[in-house]
């Protein structure tokens, strides 16, 4: 299952505005309690969510590092 799908679930439940409101600004998500969630649940959609925005996040926050002047790899 893809996040799209998932998303489409979640969607479905009324609870996208609150993951909408998380994914606005990456920095202000527990990042560690999103890796912590995929990692222990057991239910295996709910971990493809978790691992889902877990990379989502990590991604959005290496884009604005990547992004700011200075930055050199």
């Amino acid at each position: 299952m893809d996040l799209t799908s998932v998303l489409k679930i979640v969607e479905s439940k009324k609870v996208l505005k609150p993951i909408d409101e998380m994914l606005a600004d990456p920095w202000q998500v527990d990042i560690q309690e999103l890796f912590e969630a995929a990692v222990n649940e057991p239910d295996e959609i709910k971990k493809n969510l978790y691992d889902s925005l877990y990379t989502y996040i990590l991604k959005k926050r290496q884009e604005d590092i990547i992004n700011r002047p200075g930055f050199v790899i």
